[in-house]
């Protein structure tokens, strides 16, 4: 994160347009680019990346509300075909040189890379969907005369409360040291109960889904930890649901 945030203040004078790239499902959490003082006079657009893993009318609130301060759009990284506009906005942006510097900004995971390749539609960047793979700053050619800043991830410099931690490690937003998985997916079945939606909740039973895919240990002990592990890889793969941890009029 230390990485991330030495970039932006090293290359600020000569980025011109922020992409802040923020994940669908907590769009407040993974909101980061106000945290760079140098950032903020910034041109800024906005993309709720892997809005197919998260709730479509929660992203629909989220763009309505997110519009009032600059462009928005929702996305799937790993799909080229969710970028083109945003791609041909960027192409058709202002210039005040030669040379149009791009910045794409975020939290870890939040799928900056994937972005970047899809916008370039070529594999320039490496992605893998888990905390921390971007390491070094890059400048990467969109088309003659734009250049993409790829940074590694930042985060808010605090994180207020486990509701929130919860959250960004059940999106994998945080490193797998940071969090416990079975307080994850106890905190995430919570929440679901609590919002009504029981048959999503009973699939986040991890003693249940641990006997049920003969997950134990020797002795016949329940593996907690493992199943854990595994629901949250495949909450994170959309098999257990569209969520949206977030909504514009619960957030300060």
């Amino acid at each position: 994160m230390a990485a991330g945030k030495r970039a932006v203040e090293e290359h600020a004078g000569l980025i011109d347009l922020v992409v802040e790239v923020r994940d669908a499902r907590v769009p407040d959490a993974t909101a980061v680019a106000g945290q760079h003082p140098k950032l903020r006079s910034k041109a800024r657009v906005t993309l709720l990346n892997r809005e197919d893993l998260a709730d479509p009318g929660a992203t629909t609130s989220w763009l309505r509300t997110l519009r009032e301060d600059g462009p928005v759009y929702a996305t799937i990284g790993t799909r080229a075909s969710s970028l083109r506009a945003v791609r041909e906005a960027l192409l058709a942006s202002p210039r005040r040189r030669a040379t149009l510097h791009v910045a794409v900004v975020g939290a870890p995971n939040t799928g900056k890379s994937s972005i970047i390749n899809a916008l370039a539609r070529r594999k320039r960047a490496i992605a893998q969907d888990r905390a921390g793979i971007t390491r070094h700053v890059r400048w990467l050619a969109l088309a003659p005369g734009v250049e993409l800043l790829d940074t590694p991830g930042v985060l808010p410099p605090k994180i207020v409360g486990r509701e929130t931690a919860w959250r960004l490690a059940a999106c994998g937003s945080l490193p797998e040291t940071a969090y416990d998985p079975e307080e994850v997916v106890e905190r995430m079945g919570a929440w679901l109960r609590a919002s009504g939606l029981e048959a999503a909740a009973a699939r986040m039973d991890v003693t249940e889904f641990a006997r049920a895919h003969g997950m134990l240990r020797k002795g016949g002990e329940v593996d907690r930890a493992a199943a854990a592990r595994k629901l949250l890889t495949r909450f994170r793969a959309g098999s257990l649901g569209r969520f949206t941890f977030e909504l514009p009029g619960e957030v300060a």
